[in-house]
């Protein structure tokens, strides 16, 4: 007995080494594969760093304020993925810029004509699709879009406030864009766009066409329904803020 008594116990200490290292095969990888961790996703690293980011980008900007006396505008931009974003964009002017700036500069003061409508203004409405080809919000940009643009204009109101000019029109249609857009740092940048729109406008309108031959010299106006094609150029200039990249 005293002789068995030692190579039961190198049996059993033989049997439970064995039974670990059947164990740790079972929980490891195959035999030549080495084990590697996962790595962990963006959520956990964000919340692991104390610094969560945002999945889209997103971006709101507004037209330069030396505008805001006959221009107000705003745009938000929406990432879908790195070359892709989505912009909607309100505007409210009183004419476009480029009748508005020729006439300012060679005007002598509000009563030569600094602004097209005496009362009133246009308001647009849209919604496109941009693209960016080097990433969201920065460098190169197309952009397609849907347009509302309602015209709400009154001019030359005579001392009776009779308009000899009105406008009271709805252009439904689409416009396409092509610009750049300069990042100034991780949150600033500047959006700069120019193109074309074209859709068709209904509602009513009145237009002055000139004066009647003497004695009468009264105006020759033309009024009444409208329904047509309406194309015109398109252009925005925006200062905005970053978030998300």
């Amino acid at each position: 007995m005293r002789h068995l008594l030692p190579l039961a116990v190198f049996a059993s200490i033989a049997t439970g080494a064995t039974g670990a290292t059947g164990v740790a095969r079972a929980e490891g990888p195959p035999w030549g594969v080495p084990h590697v961790d996962p790595p962990p996703s963006r959520a956990s690293a964000s919340s692991a760093d104390g610094d969560p980011q945002l999945a889209l980008p997103l971006a709101f900007a507004i037209n330069v304020p030396f505008a805001w006396s006959w221009s107000v505008a705003f745009s938000a931009w929406a990432g879908i993925d790195d070359h892709h974003a989505i912009r909607a964009n309100f505007a409210r002017y009183r004419g476009p810029l480029w009748e508005l700036i020729p006439n300012r500069l060679a005007s002598d003061g509000p009563e030569e004509g600094d602004l097209p409508a005496d009362f009133g203004a246009t308001t647009d409405l849209s919604v496109g699709w941009v693209y960016y080809p080097r990433r969201v919000l920065d460098g190169a940009t197309f952009e397609a879009s849907a347009l509302l643009r309602v015209n709400r204009l009154r001019d030359s109101i005579d001392r009776m406030n009779v308009a000899s000019e009105e406008q009271h029109t709805n252009m439904y249609g689409a416009r396409a864009l092509v610009g750049w857009t300069w990042r100034l740092s991780d949150w600033w940048f500047i959006a700069l766009s120019a193109g074309a729109s074209a859709g068709y406008e209904r509602g009513r309108e009145k237009v002055f066409l000139g004066y009647a031959a003497p004695p009468q010299s009264t105006d020759i106006i033309r009024e009444g329904r409208v329904s047509r094609a309406a194309v015109s150029g398109e252009a925005y200039l925006r200062v905005g803020l970053a978030f998300g990249q």
